[in-house]
């Protein structure tokens, strides 16, 4: 059997991964597994396929695993000969092999005839990313199962502590449980950390209110945890750009529900951009946005010191 598995929601991608392994190998020997990387420089689609037509060792089955495979996207491709190669096997496959193709992304390239081959030889799994009504579905279940009970400012404490992200919040979970049954608001606040996205908000709520004490003492606060400027630079960015394009379907009567749902961000990260945009025009906004560019070049072309020039863009900007 021939599978694929890609989305942006790892987590979903990766416990299926784990089943279909586990499925030809339940004691986790590793003996008849296989992982290849397309993404990496040396990828040889015909090592794939030279694994692929082997006999498993001392077993039924045998599992190849091609990470990564980019060539199914439209950033991607496989020369002709590897192409040719590949649909061959795909149409007549070594019946001891799963052959898995398993990426993170979005999308695939319909228009290719590997791709639409792949999606006919193959069982298709794809990992999107729950939008808030799953995702806080699917918390409410998990936190059943564990017996876990939070109260309702709790709740909404952790949920905006949460990206749309299962990863991130099975991590939490772990914490969640140890702790206790009964959950606060507070215990929230001291268990689940809280995102640096949070801390960018603010940073860029000081900046348009010209607000240069608070905008300073964050970036001291950022700096003493470690934060590299470039980071924050883009970080920064994309907060600003999120703005821009708030702006820009607020303008054509798009919902804050609909804007979240049409960019895939969280809503209280539109509605907080919604609330900020504001307080800013447009071209100031790209003002903005065009100093941070400028400021993202110096410091990867080493001309600015990265602590100097961050310092300098917020006494610019907030002032």
């Amino acid at each position: 059997m021939n599978y694929l598995l890609y989305g942006s929601e790892t987590y979903r991608l990766k416990k299926k991964l784990e089943e279909l392994l586990k499925a030809n190998d339940p004691e986790n020997t590793g003996m008849n597994t296989v992982v290849y990387d397309a993404g990496s420089a040396d990828f040889q689609l015909r090592a794939v396929l030279e694994d692929a037509w082997t006999i498993p060792f001392f077993a039924e089955k045998k599992t190849v695993v091609v990470r990564n495979p980019v060539f199914l996207t439209p950033s991607g491709s496989l020369n002709d000969k590897d192409g040719k190669a590949l649909e061959e096997y795909l149409n007549q496959a070594c019946p001891s092999t799963d052959l898995i193709f398993c990426g993170e992304f979005d999308s695939l390239d319909q228009r290719k005839k590997l791709v639409k081959l792949v999606l006919k030889t193959c069982r298709v799994f794809t990992m999107k990313r729950m939008d808030e009504r799953e995702f806080r579905s699917y918390v409410n279940q998990q936190l059943s199962a564990h017996q876990l009970i939070l109260s309702r400012d709790a709740m909404e404490e952790l949920m905006q502590r949460l990206p749309l992200d299962m990863e991130s919040f099975h991590q939490e979970l772990i914490k969640l449980t140890l702790y206790g049954t009964k959950i606060s608001r507070d215990d929230i606040v001291h268990l689940v950390s809280r995102p640096l996205d949070e801390d960018v908000f603010h940073l860029v709520n000081a900046v348009i209110t010209h607000n240069l004490k608070q905008a300073m003492h964050l970036w001291k606060d950022l700096d003493s945890l470690n934060k590299d400027p470039i980071y924050l630079v883009a970080l920064l960015a994309s907060q600003f750009r999120l703005m821009a394009q708030v702006r820009m379907l607020n303008d054509r009567r798009m919902s804050e529900s609909m804007i979240a749902q049409q960019l895939k961000v969280h809503p209280f990260r539109v509605k907080k951009a919604h609330e900020a945009v504001a307080r800013l025009n447009s071209e100031r906004l790209l003002e903005i946005l065009n100093d941070l560019a400028e400021l993202d070049q110096r410091f990867k072309s080493g001309t600015l010191d990265r602590k100097l020039g961050f310092e300098m863009f917020l006494i610019k900007a907030a002032r």
